[in-house]
């Protein structure tokens, strides 16, 4: 049984990596290379951010449970709701330590507009910033990838680890999208957390790193060989091969064991102690922070949570307060689903909120902008089994740290939830996830203006898109700035 990272052979590094590795880094440059602003826009981003954790939650939770509270007749009665400030309440019952550890941080979005109904096109345009476009999805990168590309400046010669990294996102209806058009050294590498669990420790020696280093370098001069005389591969053979050496330098580098060793304590504080599907979701919380934390180049995080059943944990068209119902291939009930992503998430903010910054003065959190995304919302009315259906029309996210200010609640909607009261900023469009991309750009100091004009179908691929294909005619080209000021 392999239990030692320097055991890997090539299908366990392709199982602990994911889908991602397989176009994670390639030494060619790659197009597109005019990236400009836009014509007669000017940006100033605010780079208050130094890193962004993203959680997103796969299936969407329902909002008036969880993030914008509404009491009305289908409203369970043990919720047990607490007053936050005048416009935040949060159910005890479901956000047993929320409640006291990072309740008063969040930023709330309320108005916020689904692009889709359907998980897919949904947790694309989540993962994107953008609505799919089937004509040019093969070109179009992950936000992720936008992102390792404008900071590509910043790494340092040490920094092994890449700066996008996820967690189980082969693991959600729309698995890691990739660099797109841009070189695949900026793709990111997604980690599934099922190897962790059983396949890999954290601990090392020089004589086991040696072995590593030896049996690798014996390879690419085999390699080298077996290519004499009978012509290359094509360029994606290089591509292949810059990956592996990708991932074997990384876990060389003993910050990546380190990250890989989790304690008791950790486990049980994030709930890894829990049944395996609980746990995953705990257990990419903790290795997100560990990977920040490690200081090794990875400074975009990004947690899929959909361990029970592909479509996510909170897609409850059913049983929504199932007290003793047996869980769905799909959702679990609300009693069961919110108290362990408050699990995990309390302890990932109490961690955040505790550990010193790079800059003096400041912590992780002060430093981190944390994202709590949702794919859409969930109908204010109750269906025949018990459930909430997909509604579009209005959803929140949720904001932390980078410079988003705390407690700001933007957006007010009816009172049983089914209408926008107040939009909450300056536009009468609603805010989507493209001004929530933009919002991250402009934290990390990005200018989210920009535009890539030499993309392979000969379409400009705007940074943020202002007029998206089967999507609302015009989208404000702007950040969410209330969260900021």
């Amino acid at each position: 049984m392999r239990e030692r990272l320097w055991d890997l052979s090539r299908r366990d590094l392709l199982k602990l990596f994911g889908i991602g590795v397989g176009a994670t880094i390639a030494d060619q440059i790659a197009l597109p290379r005019n990236i400009k602003a836009a014509q007669g826009v000017k940006v100033t981003p605010r780079k208050t951010a130094r890193n962004v954790i993203i959680i997103q939650n796969g299936g969407a939770p329902s909002p008036w449970e969880v993030f914008d509270f509404k009491e009305t007749k289908w409203t369970a009665k043990d919720l047990d709701p607490q007053k936050i400030s005048s416009d935040l309440t949060l159910c005890k019952t479901l956000f047993p330590r929320g409640v006291d550890v990072w309740a008063k941080q969040a930023s709330i979005v309320r108005t916020m507009r689904g692009g889709a109904l359907v998980h897919f096109p949904a947790q694309y345009h989540t993962q994107a910033g953008r609505a799919l476009n089937t004509a040019i999805v093969r070109e179009v990168p992950a936000m992720g990838s936008i992102i390792s590309k404008e900071l590509e400046h910043e790494r340092k010669d040490t920094d092994t680890f890449p700066t996008y990294m996820s967690f189980d996102q082969w693991n959600i209806r729309c698995p890691p999208i990739g660099s797109g058009m841009l070189s695949p050294r900026f793709a990111g590498l997604d980690l599934n957390t099922n190897s962790v669990f059983t396949s890999f420790g954290g601990s090392s020696d020089a004589k086991s790193d040696s072995r590593l280093s030896e049996r690798w370098e014996a390879l690419g001069r085999w390699s080298e060989v077996a290519d004499e005389g009978t012509g290359r591969l094509g360029p994606k053979s290089d591509e292949y091969k810059a990956s592996y050496d990708y991932g074997v330098h990384i876990l060389l580098d003993p910050r990546f064991k380190k990250a890989l060793a989790l304690t008791d304590e950790d486990k049980k504080r994030y709930g890894v102690d829990l049944d395996r599907g609980a746990a995953k979701l705990g257990l990419g919380m903790l290795l997100a922070r560990n990977m920040l934390m490690a200081d090794a180049g990875a400074r975009v995080l990004w947690v899929a949570n959909g361990y029970n059943g592909r479509n996510g944990i909170f897609d409850n068209h059913s049983n929504l307060y199932g007290h003793g119902v047996p869980p769905t291939a799909e959702a679990l009930p609300v009693y069961e689903s919110i108290p362990r992503f408050d699990r995990a998430f309390s302890a990932l903010m109490e961690d955040l909120m505790k550990t010193p910054g790079h800059e003096p003065g400041k912590t992780m959190l002060d430093e981190t902008m944390v994202c709590i995304l949702q794919e859409f919302g969930r109908t204010p009315e109750m269906n025949s089994a018990g459930g909430r259906d997909h509604f579009g029309d209005i959803y929140p996210d949720v904001f932390f740290g980078g410079g988003v200010k705390p407690g700001r609640i933007i957006g007010k909607t009816s009172e049983d939830g089914s209408k926008i009261v107040d939009m909450g900023w300056n536009h009468k469009e609603q805010p989507m996830m493209d001004h929530v991309t933009s919002s991250i750009y402009s934290a990390l100091g990005i200018d989210y203006s920009k535009v890539i004009t030499d993309t392979p179908s000969g379409r400009a691929y705007e940074y943020q898109q202002t007029a998206p294909l089967g999507g609302p005619g015009f989208i404000p080209r702007t950040e969410i700035n209330e969260l900021f000021v």
